[in-house]
């Protein structure tokens, strides 16, 4: 499935930069050498995230100690972007 229509960005791609230590839309886009374009993939890839750190990857060392999902915290830019696209 597409996740962002942009950059042609598929869920496996999605992932597999989590497994590699994204942990932010940004990051996501960072590891592919792209930006945030028109940023309706920014929810997902932000719900994506949270759900792999929630799942305990092997990536998330400390995520397995914790037994605990840590939630992302808000980007600092949040209220400039009233629709939500802030993607870090």
């Amino acid at each position: 499935m597409y996740v962002c229509i942009c950059h042609a960005l598929n869920d496996k791609q999605v992932t597999k930069a989590l497994e590699n230590g994204a942990r932010t839309p940004a990051s996501v886009f960072r590891h592919y050498e792209r930006q945030v374009q028109c940023g309706k993939c920014v929810p997902m890839m932000r719900e994506m995230a949270q759900s792999h750190c929630a799942n305990q990857c092997q990536a998330c060392p400390s995520q397995a100690a914790t037994q605990q999902p840590v939630l992302l915290p808000e980007p600092a830019n949040a209220e400039s972007f009233p629709y939500g696209i802030a993607a870090e």
